[in-house]
């Protein structure tokens, strides 16, 4: 049989303590009361943050109509929120440029963790990165 099955029934609680003294009884008793004091708090602030936050909404619906702003006015706000934050994002044009050994040409943009590939071809062609750069007569 589970635990809540004989807490919550009269008979089986009876007899599942039993043999328990007063005092040891009253020590359960102490322990439930200060687990429901603390749920009783827990569920009155979650109704006071549902209350607050119903106001809130309640106050955002109010300016909404009187300013004759719809959902969609708010939805079309955040999605060009979203665009404008991927537009911030700088495209950092590339800064090495060179060829792997199968042969097919790549560029780094500097920026990073040097591409397994390139540290390679530095290797193999024993170059330095600066013979690689873009901008430096190996176009």
């Amino acid at each position: 049989m589970d635990f809540l099955s004989v807490l919550t029934n009269g008979r089986l609680l009876k007899s599942a303590v039993a043999d328990l003294t007063s005092s040891e009884i009253q020590d359960i008793i102490q322990k439930l009361q200060k687990i429901h004091d603390e749920k009783k708090i827990d569920e009155e602030l979650s109704e006071k943050v549902r209350k607050e936050r119903q106001e809130a909404l309640n106050a955002i619906k109010a300016i909404m109509a009187q300013n004759n702003i719809s959902a969609t006015d708010l939805s079309m706000l955040a999605e060009s929120t979203e665009s404008e934050k991927q537009i911030r994002r700088r495209v950092v044009p590339p800064k090495y440029k060179f060829t792997d050994e199968n042969g097919n040409v790549l560029t780094w943009t500097g920026q990073g963790r040097t591409p397994l590939s390139f540290r390679e071809c530095i290797k193999r062609e024993g170059k330095s990165m600066d013979d690689y750069l873009i901008n430096h007569n190996n176009d």
